[in-house]
């Protein structure tokens, strides 16, 4: 005689099924492309889709943070329409022509960034008016 024991058979078919769904959706995460600056909200899609050589763009903002060592300044920027960009806190590398020795958190400036697809670096950094 055999004895089937009906509730160990469901609790294991539900085990497998959840196991089966969360590898199914591990999958289909690892598929999906990679997010852009465009994909963020506020951003434009045209965020970055310039020429070849790159693009320039000024702002306004407060210093934020500076890491001179990592050669990094962080803005709380307004909006920059030239690139599409609103309003937002960033950290940005800067060239090696900016002096971030003489660039202080709290200070409100103007900056200019030049780069392309999201990828921009500070090329110049002076106080605001």
């Amino acid at each position: 005689m055999m004895v089937l024991n009906l509730g160990q058979s469901c609790r294991t078919g539900t085990l497998a099924a959840a196991v089966a769904l969360l590898l199914a959706g591990a999958v289909q995460a690892q598929a999906a492309p990679p997010s852009t600056m465009g994909d963020m909200p506020g951003m434009s899609g045209n965020a970055g889709s310039d020429s070849a050589k790159g693009q320039t763009a000024s702002a306004t903002g407060t210093v934020a943070a500076v890491n001179a060592g990592q050669r990094k300044v962080t803005f709380d920027h307004g909006p920059i329409p030239a690139i599409g960009w609103p309003a937002m806190h960033m950290e940005f590398p800067a060239a090696p022509s900016v002096d971030l020795t003489k660039v202080k958190p709290g200070e409100k400036v103007q900056f200019t960034l030049t780069g392309s697809k999201g990828n921009y670096t500070v090329q110049s950094i002076t106080p605001a008016p």
